[in-house]
């Protein structure tokens, strides 16, 4: 997914997806980042997202996705910065880590966190069912088509 042309909902150019978030313990993709230009790029959950043959289409509009939260493209995400970039989405998320320790971030290793896919702390509630199914270009992180 690295360098894969997105667009919003409304079609419009967002450039090119950067980092890749996925959660402790799952397979599928969480959040990306993008533009992969940008240093502090915005992140988008890949929530009803769907790969085509243009490249990466989220399904939120270019006006949501704008307006959202940014992150050092090169930074591990907390829990809470997690929440923070799925309750602007979707605010009922909050709800989900409420009474956790926002300030946990999950353990990097091996080729996850090379700059391109970053592990996160899992948000309960959401796992892999709950995401398309996208493959990651990383050995060991990836999803299953179904």
């Amino acid at each position: 997914m690295l360098a894969l042309p997105a667009r919003s909902s409304d079609g419009q150019q967002l450039g090119r997806t950067g980092a890749v978030y996925v959660p402790e313990g799952q397979r599928q993709p969480l959040l990306v980042a993008l533009p992969l230009e940008r240093a502090a790029p915005w992140v988008v959950p890949l929530f009803g997202a769907r790969l085509d043959a243009d490249g990466l289409v989220l399904d939120y509009p270019a006006e949501t996705i704008v307006k959202g939260p940014t992150v050092d493209a090169d930074a591990p995400l907390s829990l809470g910065e997690v929440a923070a970039v799925l309750a602007h989405y979707r605010p009922a998320v909050a709800e989900l880590v409420r009474g956790l320790p926002l300030t946990r971030r999950a353990p990097e290793g091996g080729d996850v966190g090379a700059g391109f896919v970053h592990r996160i702390p899992v948000v309960p509630g959401i796992g892999d069912d709950d995401l398309p199914p996208i493959v990651i270009a990383s050995p060991g992180v990836t999803g299953t088509p179904q």
